[in-house]
């Protein structure tokens, strides 16, 4: 399934399954959160996830590896600009969906390569499934460890089945889906929602406002692999990565169709 340059699905289905079991070890024992300066939480699970990562990640693959993550300081752009390949991750993302007692969260990592992501794993730790995919192996869903892959594809449908966040639903959001009449609406949380398109359950994931580069690069490469597109709306051209000092994303849609008939809809919201 994966390329032979990449770790093997396998082991990075494992790790991410490790990491997701250091979060329901967190939420056993109960919650402590604080906020981050941009005002967003943090908890002990995540920091949790991020060691079990930040443990193994740089030793998987051909060679050792930088790692990016959203719960460390962030490399200098200075020293982070000469990266050609790292490990970008979200050890939990989702964490508002995990505070309020949901399972609509993710461990996220991907791989970057040349301001690309093309393999990304996705784990969500309260069911034990896991998504994993690249544009140049496929994207693929397993149910449980030990269970075999299973091949995914986009599957496209007019009207559209659209994915909206429950933080995140801004008015942007709100005029976009007037102009998409008989457009099934779901809320849902953390980049799970860009897996339900991979498997092809949705069609369309449109995201207003500041994402950071950990929050998309995995969805995006298992996106690819299914044949969809997480792209930026201004050129339609896919999400890159590490391309400046910001790890801000600018507004994105993640799609199983991007020359889809929802694109007209999208020109004429405001």
């Amino acid at each position: 399934m994966s390329a032979s340059l990449y770790p093997s699905f396998d082991a990075l289905a494992s790790l991410c399954r490790r990491a997701g079991e250091a979060i329901l070890s967190i939420a056993a024992d109960g919650l402590e959160t604080r906020f981050k300066t941009d005002a967003s939480p943090v908890t002990a699970a995540d920091l949790a996830a991020h060691q079990v990562l930040m443990a193994a990640l740089p030793m998987l693959g051909d060679v050792r590896l930088p790692v990016l993550s959203e719960e460390a300081a962030a490399t200098p752009w200075e020293a982070r600009r000469r990266w050609s390949r790292y490990w970008l991750i979200d050890p939990l993302d989702g964490t508002k969906e995990f505070i309020r007692g949901s399972d609509e969260y993710s461990v996220n990592v991907a791989l970057i390569r040349d301001q690309r992501t093309v393999l990304g794993v996705i784990a969500r730790p309260g069911s034990g499934e896991v998504w994993a995919g690249g544009g140049e192996c496929g994207a693929w869903y397993q149910p449980a460890a030990g269970a075999a892959w299973i091949r995914l594809a986009v599957e496209s449908h007019t009207p559209p089945r659209v994915m909206v966040s429950r933080h995140h639903c801004d008015a942007r959001t709100r005029a976009l889906l007037e102009h998409l009449p008989g457009a099934r609406v779901e809320a849902f949380g953390s980049s799970l929602k860009c897996c339900r398109i991979a498997a092809g359950e949705a069609d369309l994931y449109p995201r207003f406002g500041p994402t950071s580069e950990w929050d998309t690069a995995a969805a995006q490469a298992i996106l690819e692999g299914a044949g969809g597109a997480l792209v930026d709306p201004r050129d339609w051209q896919p999400l890159r990565y590490n391309t400046k000092a910001s790890l801000l994303n600018p507004d994105f849609v993640a799609c199983a169709d991007r020359q889809g008939a929802w694109r007209a809809a999208w020109q004429a919201a405001p």
